[in-house]
């Protein structure tokens, strides 16, 4: 496995997870689960209009990016066609048109969003149907990295269901690192609804993604422990050459500093470069975590158990 194939789950990861959180926010917003005075009025709506629309668009770029290193990874482009023109029943067929339809989804409420702002009513039903398309997409796309390596065979370090469930929450987190980044960028801080989002919803979601995301991955590692290979699968992860990526990168740059920022954030007012970095911190953990996974089963190719 190449390094292009890590770009691609992180790529695809963040991408699906923030399409995800926007469009189900989105949802709850116009259903009213929040209070509608605080996203009422023009500066709310522009200012939240910009918000939503950076996340789509920035989405939509990671799985535009995540794509180009899967085609760049298998170096024949017309192979990437024949999962679309040559469809089976596989695993890789169902990702490659899940990603697909994710992307012209989000392509559609992109263009809605950069077009007039009173929308007719055939325009709002296609936006409620882009954003139905968006939610139950991009959960596929979360899952189904997780889902293709376990897949592989002769990888300890992939043969767990949790690993699916660890790729699922990682892009969840990174996903909202994406919104937090959208909302200190595109948001305007004088309006109470990015107020809202920056001070109390995205802060508070975020510990308990972070939380959700380090218990994925204790029971990970768990598994992989209790498993045949026993924790000689987990050395090249843990105590190897990508020991730093997953500890430190990961658990400690990745899971510890957003934590801590966020549960500070949380008592008391911070300043703005703290938000950031608590997001930022978050992205490059989602990184370490799929690099070290995909580099430290290069010499577990091989493993088989001993009698």
């Amino acid at each position: 496995m190449s390094d292009l194939i890590a770009a691609y789950l992180f790529c695809a990861g963040a991408g699906s997870g923030a399409a995800f959180l926007a469009a189900v926010f989105e949802c709850l917003v116009r259903v009213g689960a929040f209070r509608r005075a605080r996203f009422a009025g023009r500066r709310q709506v522009v200012s939240m209009r910009a918000v939503v629309l950076s996340v789509y668009g920035a989405a939509l770029v990671l799985l535009a990016f995540g794509m180009l290193c899967l085609v760049f990874d298998l170096g024949r482009p017309d192979l990437a066609l024949k999962l679309f023109l040559r469809p089976s029943l596989t695993l890789s067929t169902f990702g490659a048109f899940a990603l697909a339809v994710l992307a012209l989804a989000l392509m559609v409420l992109v263009a809605l969003r950069l077009g007039r702002e009173n929308q007719g009513a055939i325009r709002r039903r296609i936006d409620g149907l882009s954003r139905a398309v968006v939610i139950v997409a991009s959960a596929a796309v979360m899952a189904y990295a997780g889902l293709l390596l376990g897949q592989a065979d002769g990888m300890p370090l992939f043969e767990t269901p949790w690993l699916a469930v660890l790729f699922v929450a990682s892009a969840l987190a990174s996903g909202l690192a994406v919104v937090m980044l959208a909302v200190a960028v595109a948001g305007n801080g004088h309006v109470e609804a990015v107020r809202y989002l920056k001070r109390r919803l995205t802060v508070r979601l975020d510990v308990a993604l972070i939380v959700l995301e380090a218990v994925a991955a204790g029971l990970y590692l768990a598994a992989i422990a209790l498993g045949p290979a026993g924790t000689v699968a987990l050395a090249p992860l843990l105590t190897g050459a990508q020991g730093g990526l997953f500890v430190g990168g990961f658990g400690l740059g990745g899971l510890t500093v957003p934590l801590v920022l966020d549960l500070l954030q949380w008592r008391r007012p911070l300043p703005g470069w703290a938000y950031g970095l608590a997001a930022v911190a978050t992205l490059l953990g989602a990184l370490a975590l799929r690099f070290a996974l995909v580099q430290a089963a290069g010499p577990l190719l091989s493993w088989a158990p001993v009698a």
